[in-house]
């Protein structure tokens, strides 16, 4: 049987959002901050909450180092022993900051990721590099840099060192740090790491722990150590500074149901006013977005006439399968972004089995699908008797067989007649010509 599709389009209404929530927020038409530059994405699936200039190109500064270090552990094992080239250390300018490493000084791999993404230590970024790739050269590093971050699809993105150093072709965007850190925070080392509010010092061939300096153990990552009625806690993950840059973060927080959001801030004028709005832009998408439930299984769905049916049976409809995804709680935007398609295989015919798909139920968000559900029988239908006498009719005319042998009967039986028409006329002749000419 051919389906007929029924298609419409209804609007989410707004008692739908009570039902779920049950509660209102007032959505911030007018939210934004100062910085030139940002975006705040959910963690898993990297769907958009608030977005500012986020394809411009921008110094990445030391938020380069997430890149660094997501590199490395792919190509990398974290127990390997890395050592300290003077080329490694030396490269650094003067005033970018650094661990102390010294030239011939060995550690552990996950040693260097601690100095280098908690207090964005640059020559172990170097370190790091020279000792993953088999020549040695840091240029064959970056070289695996920009491999990643093409086939992390980081459309705006090129680097040309480790660690975050101002130059005219090194470059990124708020929207690939984005991309690059949801996949970074896939490592559970790395997620540790970002979490850290300090740094550990590790025994090495040259020193032992207490050796550091310990000036500068603390993660220059501030918001770390915020607290906030919308979110239990921070999670990462890094900060970056030059005078082009200006102050950069990469960040993210997760809320008590687990729902997880990173943010980037590019180009702030001063630390405090980077914190602060790092802070605003989580609170901003914990009030105005929740994890909303538009259908489970065994929802009722409505009761359907069905053509053939004994007695006239009505066939009823039930949800088969669930839709979550991360909304609006503002009613307003639910009624106007939220849209559904109801398709139904009309017109129904018997025979219907329990659990046969009817048709399905689609969620629309801002135009983009976010998910479906079957619509499925509730009860068995059968045919009727009469409707079953009609199909094996039906069936017997159709069936080409039967209508070639019905033909030849025909023709058979055509003949025949003709035939006999023929013999009585013969017949009528010889009688006929008996009783006149007879002698």
């Amino acid at each position: 049987m051919m389906a007929n599709l029924k298609q419409k389009t209804i609007p989410i209404l707004v008692s739908l959002l009570i039902l779920i929530t049950g509660v209102t927020v007032s959505f911030a038409e007018d939210f934004d901050i100062s910085a030139p530059i940002a975006i705040l994405v959910e963690l898993e699936t990297g769907q958009v909450l608030y977005e500012k200039n986020a394809d411009q190109r921008w110094a990445p500064a030391s938020t380069t180092k997430i890149i660094t270090a997501l590199t490395a552990l792919e190509n990398t094992p974290l127990d390997k022993e890395m050592k300290a080239s003077r080329n490694a250390i030396n490269s650094i300018p003067s005033d970018y900051g650094i661990a102390g490493i010294r030239p011939g000084e060995i550690l552990a791999f996950q040693d260097l990721l601690n100095f280098v993404l908690i207090i964005s230590a640059n020559e172990a970024s170097n370190v790091i590099a020279e000792n993953v790739v088999p020549s040695g050269n840091i240029s064959d590093f970056i070289d695996l840099m920009n491999k990643k971050a093409e086939e992390l699809g980081l459309k705006n993105s090129h680097f040309t060192n480790t660690y975050g150093l101002d130059e005219d072709n090194h470059y990124t965007t708020a929207r690939d740090l984005a991309i690059a850190s949801r996949e970074a925070m896939k490592y559970p080392i790395f997620r540790q790491i970002v979490a850290l509010t300090e740094v550990p010092l590790p025994d090495t061939n040259l020193r032992k722990s207490d050796g550091w300096d310990r000036w500068h153990i603390e993660s220059t990552n501030r918001l770390l150590k915020s607290r906030s009625d919308y979110y239990d806690r921070v999670t990462g993950i890094k900060t970056g500074y030059t005078g082009k840059a200006g102050r950069c973060l990469v960040f993210s927080a997760v809320n008590n149901e687990g729902l997880e959001l990173i943010g980037v801030i590019l180009g702030a004028e001063t630390n405090d006013i980077l914190f602060a709005e790092a802070k605003k832009l989580l609170e901003y998408g914990y009030m105005n977005y929740k994890v909303q439930t538009l259908a489970s299984s065994g929802e009722f769905f409505g009761r359907y006439e069905v053509a053939d049916a004994v007695d006239n049976i009505s066939v009823e409809l039930q949800t088969l399968g669930s839709v979550q995804h991360l909304l609006p709680v503002s009613p307003e935007k639910l009624q106007t972004e939220v849209t559904v398609k109801e398709v139904l295989n009309t017109p129904f015919t018997a025979p219907v089995e329990k659990g046969q798909v009817m048709g399905y139920k689609t969620w629309f968000y801002k135009g983009e699908e976010i998910g479906s559900v079957q619509l499925i029988a509730m009860n068995d239908i059968e045919k009727s008797i009469h409707a079953q006498i009609r199909d094996k009719i039906n069936e017997l005319i159709e069936d080409k067989t039967i209508r070639n042998i019905a033909i030849i009967i025909g023709i058979l039986i055509l003949l025949l007649i003709i035939l006999r028409i023929i013999l009585k006329g013969v017949s009528r002749r010889r009688n006929y010509y008996h009783k006149h000419y007879r002698f």
